[in-house]
């Protein structure tokens, strides 16, 4: 008889559901496939950040661009952004999302871009100086890049691009943990909330768009 071996598979993660929470799509729910590799907002953070966003989100482009299970995006939708924009390297993890986007049909309203956020951002966020429409930008990376010294300065790159471009009304909110120390965001009115070990930060450029800001970063 041959003994069973004692060894034990890691098991595999389990799917979840992750609701919406308001707007026209309020309880319809996004799958989250469960892997480590993502790490989505927590409700009551989601919840706290469309808050104070409010109206603002009306009528924008929504960009989420490190998207994960894209629910970002899918809430910005769902309380009035009139298209979003979500940026997602993983495989499995934009197979998920094009499976969301189907399910609430949204085809028409949602552009999937598997690529890396560093890579794609400053294409992504352009202005032609005709469309007007403001932006929501989402930037809410893997937590350990804030305090990585090759990662963080390629976010604040993204931050101040979005400073330089976004079209009037515009809001880019980060997503940090409490291990970074948000005075060393670049150069802006941010205004700071607290949830728990997450940390949002919101700043509305004040900015034109095409007007040109320094290019030099401040670390």
């Amino acid at each position: 008889m041959k003994s069973r071996s004692k060894s034990k598979s890691k098991p595999n993660s389990k799917a979840t559901k992750l609701r919406i929470i308001g707007g026209d799509m309020g309880g319809r729910t996004v799958t989250y496939h469960g892997e480590e590799f993502t790490r989505p907002m927590r409700d009551s953070v989601r919840e706290n950040l469309f808050n104070i966003l409010g109206r603002g989100v009306r009528g924008t482009t929504a960009f989420d661009l490190f998207a994960g299970t894209g629910v970002l995006a899918f809430e910005a939708i769902s309380r009035g952004a009139i298209r979003a924009v979500a940026v997602e390297p993983m495989k499995q993890a934009v197979n998920q999302i094009r499976k969301t986007v189907e399910h609430l049909d949204l085809d028409s309203k949602f552009k999937l871009v598997q690529a890396d956020a560093f890579a794609v951002a400053n294409r992504l966020l352009s202005c032609d100086g005709e469309d007007d429409t403001p932006w929501i930008v989402f930037l809410s990376p893997p937590y350990r890049f804030w305090n990585d010294p090759e990662m963080y300065p390629k976010l604040a790159a993204i931050i101040r691009h979005v400073q330089r471009h976004a079209p009037p009304g515009s809001i880019l909110v980060a997503e940090t943990d409490y291990t970074f120390d948000t005075d060393l965001l670049p150069a802006g009115d941010w205004d700071i909330r607290a949830y728990g070990i997450t940390r949002l930060a919101f700043i509305e450029p004040g900015n034109h768009c095409g007007m040109s800001l320094p290019d030099t970063l401040e670390l």
